[in-house]
């Protein structure tokens, strides 16, 4: 069990603040979004196998917590790990911190489905992708 990775890095924009000039909460899924990109290449899972396989990964489940202001200009990465999997889901954690001071801005915990595309439904975890969720996973007090 390796622990957490990093999963993304960049910046809060200006354009990407509220009237009260913090991070918006639609940008904070937009890095999830992207995060979750680099997650999914981790677990083997390339850009052709979604839109040529037709085989992907969908939210059924998402638990957010917001912990510390992020403001324009601050610079912020991602780090992400495997907390569990079932035969046919994941649950990733992901924890986004301010890289300048350190401090845990958001943490946001969700369960994806491994999804056949065209039938919409759920199938199991290919034997390659298990392989993957034994070196990203997280355990103990990393888990909670």
């Amino acid at each position: 069990m390796s622990g957490y990775i990093e999963s993304y890095r960049g910046q809060v924009l200006a354009s990407e603040c509220d009237l009260l000039g913090h991070f918006n909460m639609q940008f904070y899924q937009t890095r999830l979004s992207l995060a979750m990109g680099n997650m999914f290449f981790r677990l083997g899972v390339l850009p052709k196998d979604i839109t040529v396989g037709k085989r992907g990964f969908a939210v059924v489940h998402q638990e957010n917590r917001f912990l510390a202001e992020l403001l324009a200009g601050d610079i912020i990465h991602m780090e992400s790990g495997v907390v569990k999997a079932t035969n046919r889901t994941i649950t990733i954690k992901h924890k986004l911190f301010n890289s300048a001071t350190g401090i845990t801005a958001f943490t946001s915990r969700f369960t994806v489905a491994h999804m056949d595309l065209n039938e919409r439904k759920a199938i199991p975890l290919t034997d390659a992708i298990r392989e993957k969720v034994v070196v990203l996973q997280i355990s103990g007090e990393e888990a909670e």
